[in-house]
């Protein structure tokens, strides 16, 4: 709730006070109970203005004007007209966060004026000033100091009028030794390193309450130098292909902490790429330029037709002859190599000496199936699994820090590899944190997952706590030791466990460092489909080469276990049999994803697709998509997920699927701690369909947006593929494309409409409203939209101008926004979509 409050300034001994500033009202309507009111609807009651949060019908305004109800009081009114007040609102810290003395708190707020213009924000600790800012984005540092805190920020537009919102907060003492504080400068995840490059790794380093004692450099889990004096660097000679840097800082209480880990590939790595067809190469073969074999896994264009057919293998055999260069070029690697990653232990881990530990690792190829897993330690064989699940039991023996590494092969002979640093501990008690890793970047407001393992050589582990920046948040007193932690303010948090065993003794964990960032999305939104395969948009992008116009990145897509149990998948692309497309990294994949999160980008993982389907037809198979999906979320870092059933998926009237999935999805939120993004892409027979009949799949979505409309973000209806929209308004169906097929499947969705089976679909908020078209002349069979036609359509829902026969009964000043198949086509298509439909976004944003 916003009030509306006086603000005085006392110069050259003459007070001057701000006038309270009420609302015109002379064109607001009195509230009536039977009404039905829509998001932004604005009344008067009781000579009192106030707007609507969402849909609402019988609540009163003056009794459901509070926090998180129906209404916001905007004001007294004031009939002869007036300014209206700007808003504000205090986005960190959260209201009854928790910090520690000498923490540093960035204070941050959103502010809008709805008939003018923002002229600043002042932020006030305790009535204290603590800065004015005048232009986006509205925050400011503040070091936190012990007690209770109210925070509070005020908005002043271009009249004079001013608002107020505040939190409050509680600081106390950190009651320990504080971690050091550590980040990998360079290389990022962007940098050009090339084979034979001296590359200067750079990393900042400090301690609050001490001195950094050390800072070690690691490149692909070994160490590769140390320095102990800012500004803290070493040096690594580059080789080719994809390494991983990191680095850890300890302080002069041995308290230590990881960085982030990049991945960076190093120019002259080879790449991926089919060799189906592919001659094998034979010395003495009459060859031509252009012409490409396959030799050693690998394949290769001939550049000299002479030296290419030389019988001379010794000179010009590919990749091994004395002068095989001079003849051709290499292509890549013939076959997808295997993909791995350890699930046990973790990276950074610390094992008892003399401890029995489980490696456990995935493997799986894009072409083919796996052969076995060769596990190694510091570089010596433990032998190899053949089956899955892959895994290895391994005594940890010495003490220091030892690498452990995965090579999967394929049944092509290729092979793949991964590894982890762990940390062996001739100590009686060890413990290690496993969430989250060092890195992490998060939401603010999202839960975050504390967890530890802990082992006692001696006794048993009476308790782990769950440590933020040196003071204790949470504590588990039975295994497996985890907590919830959300975190309260946006900044770098170092997270750290702490053991202690039946005879007292402790242990701490390394600390990791957590970003939080704040995730404050825009008003109306440009969604696209980001695809996770090759077609006639050509290989799959690297997320840093979308446009920065996409607001909302549908990932596309998850995939169904082959058994039908319910498990779902997601692998990233690895390359395939059919194309020369490069694999995709997994780790720079993540990396990317973390940047554009921290901009506000959010990314969900989508279901479905034209052939995709899901699982769902008993409990096994509910609690097997429930367990799967809420781990590749977690593993991943997606904000949410996406629900695009099409023809393919049997999603019908009475099937198990259209019963089960909204149950499922709430577990999966729950298990996100209740903060997923949520959104759908039906194909309009299984929404607006519904209208003409209601069985098989028409209207088939409209019972999961009934059980899923209240934490449903965003439901974006293709309005392609199908041909015209069926809708009450015309006498025959709006066609594909035009103003008024994208008018009328939003008035529907907002307004409602009556089902075929008698029923009234109900109003959905015209914030959770969006438009779904294809991206250019070959993303989609059919619907494209002319660029006007998409702008006139966004005038028409928002402004009420522009319209075609189509008009909404009242004006939609929240709309959603436009969602597009796809990402890579816009790319492919030179942004011809996001660039004008983004450009309007962004200045219907502004207020345009």
């Amino acid at each position: 709730m916003h009030k509306i409050f006086l603000r005085s300034a006392i110069a050259l001994s003459i007070a001057y006070a701000y006038p309270a500033l009420a609302v015109d009202c002379s064109s607001l309507p009195q509230w009536q109970g039977d009404a039905v009111y829509n998001t932004g609807s604005k009344v008067q009651q009781n000579g009192e203005a106030f707007k609507a949060n969402w849909w609402t019908t019988g609540n009163a305004p003056e009794a459901h004007s509070g926090q998180w109800q129906e209404w916001e009081r905007l004001g007294v009114c004031d009939t002869a007209g007036g300014n209206e007040p700007p808003a504000v609102t205090v986005t960190s810290p959260l209201n009854n966060a928790q910090f520690n003395d000498g923490d540093v708190i960035t204070l941050s707020a959103q502010a809008t004026d709805s008939d003018g213009t923002v002229a600043d924000v002042e932020f006030f600790v305790d009535g204290v000033s603590e800065g004015v800012v005048t232009k986006t984005p509205y925050q400011i540092s503040w070091t936190a100091v012990a007690g209770q805190h109210t925070i509070k920020a005020v908005v002043t537009d271009n009249q004079g009028a001013a608002s107020q919102n505040s939190v409050v907060v509680k600081v106390v003492a950190a009651g320990g030794a504080l971690p050091p504080v550590v980040d990998l400068v360079y290389p990022t995840a962007t940098a050009q390193l090339k084979e034979g490059d001296q590359v200067t790794l750079k990393a900042d380093a400090s301690d609050k309450d001490g001195n950094v004692a050390l800072v070690e450099f690691y490149v692909d889990n070994t160490l590769v130098g140390t320095d102990d004096t800012a500004p803290y660097t070493s040096q690594w000679l580059a080789a080719e292909g994809n390494h991983t840097f990191k680095v850890k800082a300890k302080d002069n209480d041995n308290l230590e902490v990881w960085s982030q880990e990049v991945s960076v590939a190093v120019t002259g790595a080879s790449v991926g790429g089919g060799c189906a067809g592919v001659p094998q190469y034979v010395a003495g073969t009459k060859y031509g330029v252009g012409d490409i074999v396959q030799n050693g896994n690998y394949k290769y264009e001939c550049d000299v037709a002479g030296w290419c057919s030389s019988d001379a293998a010794w000179a010009y055999e590919p990749n091994t002859g004395l002068y095989w260069s001079d003849a051709w070029t290499e292509l890549g690697i013939c076959a997808i190599v295997p993909v791995v990653n350890f699930t046990s232990p973790a990276d950074n881990a610390t094992v008892l000496a003399g401890e029995t530990v489980a490696l456990a690792v995935n493997a799986t190829d894009a072409d083919g199936s796996i052969a076995g897993v060769e596990f190694f330690a510091s570089g010596q064989s433990l032998g190899t699994d053949t089956q899955a699940p892959y895994s290895m039991n391994w005594l940890a023996a010495g003490a220091g820090s030892v690498s452990l590494t995965a090579v999967a092969t394929d049944n092509e002979g290729n092979t793949g590899d991964a590894g982890v640093l762990v940390k062996v501990s001739d100590q009686p008690l060890v413990a290690s944190l496993t969430s989250p890793s060092s890195g992490t970047t998060v939401g603010l407001g999202k839960a975050v997952t504390l967890a530890a393992e802990a082992s006692s050589l001696n006794g048993s582990v009476s308790k782990v706590d769950f440590l933020v920046n040196g003071a204790v948040q949470a504590t588990d007193t039975t295994a497996p030791y985890s907590v919830s932690w959300t975190p309260g303010a946006v900044g770098s948090y170092t997270v750290s466990a702490m053991a202690t065993d039946s005879s007292g003794l402790t242990a701490t964990t390394a600390g990791a460092t957590v970003k939080v960032f704040e995730q404050s999305a825009v008003k109306h939104k440009l969604i696209g489909y980001w695809h996770n395969f090759v077609n006639g948009a050509g290989c799959p992008i690297n997320l840093s080469e979308m446009s920065k116009a996409w607001d909302i990145i549908d990932i596309a897509f998850a995939e169904n276990d082959r058994n039908s149990d319910g498990t779902v998948h997601f692998n990233l692309y690895s390359g395939d049999i059919y194309s020369d497309c490069p694999a995709l990294d997994p780790q720079t994949f993540k990396q990317d994803m973390a940047a554009l999160q921290a901009e506000g980008k959010v990314f969900v993982l989508s279901l479905g697709g034209a052939e995709g389907t899901i699982t769902l037809n008993t409990d096994t198979d509910e609690a097997n998509f429930v367990s799967s999906l809420t781990d590749i979320v977690k593993e991943w870092g997606f904000d949410g997920l996406d629900i695009d059933l099409e023809s393919g998926s049997n999603l019908l009237h009475g099937t198990q699927i259209q019963a089960r999935l909204p149950r499922a999805l709430k577990k999966i939120e729950a298990n996100m701690g209740g903060d997923m993004y949520l959104t759908m892409a039906p194909e309009h027979p299984y929404v607006h369909g519904g209208m003409i009949a209601y069985s098989g799949i028409w209207g088939a979505y409209i019972p999961l947006i009934d059980e899923l409309r209240d934490t449903l973000d965003l439901l974006h209806v293709q309005l392609y593929n199908n041909g015209g929209l069926p809708n009450p308004y015309l006498p025959g169906s709006a066609p594909e494309g035009s103003v008024d097929m994208m008018v009328a499947q939003s008035k529907m969705l907002i307004e409602g409409f009556e089902l075929a089976n008698g029923q009234r679909f109900a109003p959905l908020r015209d914030d959770q409203v969006a438009i779904g078209l294809p991206s250019g002349p070959s993303s989609a069979n059919s619907g494209q939209a002319p660029t006007q036609n998409i702008l006139d359509a966004l005038d028409c829902l928002t402004k009420g101008t522009k319209c075609g026969a189509v008009k909404p009964a009242f004006n939609y000043p929240n709309y959603g926004g436009v969602m597009t198949w796809s990402i890579n086509w816009d790319k492919h298509d030179g942004y011809n979509f996001s660039g004008p439909v983004g450009d309007k976004l962004k200045a219907m944003n502004a207020g345009q």
